[in-house]
C-alpha cells in the first residue's frame, strides 16, 4: 500500500553549486564528487559502429530500412503503414534511430541488407521496442537527491544496488556516495555509455582520493560521518568507495539481479520491456527486495507498491517504488497489455509535420551549400 506518512517537501531545482576550492571537512569531499558526476545528459552520442563484429548489425540493417523511406517522399506512406500497427512501442513520433541525431552509422547498406518490404513485422516490433531502450536520459541532481531522501527510510545498512540501464553511471556512483549500501552495479548494454562510466569512475575515485589528502584532520576508516541523507556511516564509507562501485557492460536481461536489495530503473523508454522485466525481477528477487520505476508501473502480481511519488514531486515523470512479496506459485500471471496506445491519426498528423519540417531543413541546407 501506498505510505501514508506526511508527504516531504521536495527540491524542484538544483542549487547553485559554487566549485569546491578547499577541503576543510569531509563535506567537502562529498560534494566535489557529487558536482563530478553532473552533465551526462549533455553527451556525445557516437553512432553504433558499423563492423563485422558489432552486435546491432541486425539492429542497423533494419534501421537502414526504415531510414531509407524517411528520406524518400515517395516512400513514406509506406514507412507509415508499417509502424502505424506498433504505436504502443515507439517512444515519441517517430522511431528515434532513424531521425538525425539518432545513433545509426553513415553509409550504405551492406550487400545483402533487406529493404523494409523484406522486413517482417515480429522483427519490426522488437526492433523498435529496441530503439526506445537506446534513448538516453537522467535525473537531474535534484531529482536524484529528492529520490534518495525518500527512499532512505527503507534501505538497511549493507546490501547491493543494481541499476539496470545505467548509462553513464550517475545514479550508481550518487548511491554509493549517499547510501549505506556493500555495492553499487550498473548494468549497460552499450559499450561507449559503459567505458565513459568506467571513466568517470576513475575521475571520481582519483577525486576522493585527493579530497580526503587534503582534509586538514586525516578521516580514518573508522570515524564517524553522516551520509547526505543523514543516516550514520563511517570514514571507510569514502575509503572504500572502489570496493563498492562497479559498472558491467551487458544486456540486463541477462545478469542475474538475485543479489540486489534495491534495483533501479530509469524506465520511461523501457515501457514495451516492463512486462518482460516484472517477470525477471519476479524470479530472481528474493521477498522483501525493493525496485523502484520510473513513468511506467510494475504490474506484476509479485510486487506490491509501497510508494507513489507523481510528476513533479520527486522528479519530472512519476516515481514508483514497489517490494518483492509473496511466492510466485501462489500468484496469478500479470496481464500482458499495451501500456499506451496513441491516437493513429493525431499521430500521423504530428509525423507528417515533422516530414515538413525535416524537407524544410533539407532545402535550407542545401541552399547554404550550394557552390
Amino acid at each position: 500500500m501506498e505510505s501514508a506518512s506526511t508527504p516531504p517537501i521536495f527540491r524542484t531545482a538544483d542549487r547553485p553549486a559554487d566549485p569546491v576550492a578547499r577541503f576543510e571537512q569531509p563535506s567537502d569531499v562529498f560534494e566535489a564528487l557529487f558536482q563530478s558526476i553532473q552533465g551526462g545528459e549533455k553527451h556525445v552520442r557516437p553512432p553504433l559502429a558499423l563492423t563485422p563484429d558489432s552486435p546491432f548489425l541486425p539492429f542497423i540493417e533494419i534501421g537502414y530500412a526504415l531510414r531509407a523511406c524517411l528520406r524518400d517522399p515517395a516512400r513514406r506512406d509506406y514507412l507509415l503503414q508499417r509502424l502505424r500497427p506498433h504505436l504502443g512501442v515507439i517512444i515519441g513520433t517517430l522511431p528515434t534511430s532513424i531521425l538525425p541525431h539518432g545513433m545509426l552509422p553513415d553509409g550504405a547498406p551492406l550487400p545483402g541488407w533487406r529493404a523494409l518490404e523484406d522486413i517482417g513485422d515480429a522483427e519490426l516490433h522488437a526492433w523498435l521496442i529496441q530503439d526506445g531502450g537506446l534513448i538516453y536520459g537522467e535525473m537531474q541532481r535534484y531529482e536524484l537527491d529528492n529520490y534518495f531522501d525518500a527512499i532512505a527510510p527503507l534501505i538497511r545498512p549493507g546490501g547491493v544496488m543494481v541499476d539496470l540501464g545505467s548509462g553513464l553511471g550517475k545514479v550508481v556512483m550518487s548511491a554509493a556516495l549517499t547510501l549505506p549500501f556493500t555495492r553499487c552495479i550498473g548494468v549497460e548494454l552499450l559499450g561507449y555509455r559503459h567505458r565513459m562510466a568506467q571513466e568517470r569512475l576513475r575521475q571520481l575515485l582519483a577525486l576522493a582520493q585527493q579530497g580526503l589528502a587534503s582534509l586538514p584532520a586525516p578521516l580514518a576508516p573508522e570515524t564517524p560521518l553522516t551520509l547526505p541523507v543523514g543516516a550514520p556511516a563511517t570514514g571507510r564509507h569514502l575509503h572504500d568507495l572502489a570496493a563498492r562501485i562497479a559498472f558491467i557492460e551487458s544486456d540486463m536481461f541477462k545478469v542475474d539481479v538475485r543479489g540486489a536489495s534495491l534495483v533501479f530503473l530509469y524506465s520511461t523508454c523501457f515501457g514495451p520491456l516492463m512486462d518482460a522485466l516484472g517477470e525477471k525481477l519476479a524470479r530472481e528477487l528474493p521477498v522483501g527486495a525493493l525496485v523502484s520505476t520510473t513513468t511506467y508501473a510494475l504490474k506484476h502480481p509479485a510486487f506490491q507498491l509501497v510508494h507513489y511519488f507523481p510528476a513533479g514531486t520527486v522528479a519530472w515523470t512519476n516515481v514508483m517504488v514497489y517490494q518483492r512479496s509473496g511466492p510466485l506459485a501462489s500468484l496469478t500471471p500479470a496481464e500482458t497489455a499495451a501500456l499506451y496506445q496513441p491516437d493513429p491519426v493525431a499521430w500521423e498528423a504530428r509525423v507528417r509535420r515533422d516530414f515538413d519540417a525535416m524537407d524544410l531543413a533539407t532545402k535550407a541546407a542545401a541552399t547554404i551549400y550550394a557552390p
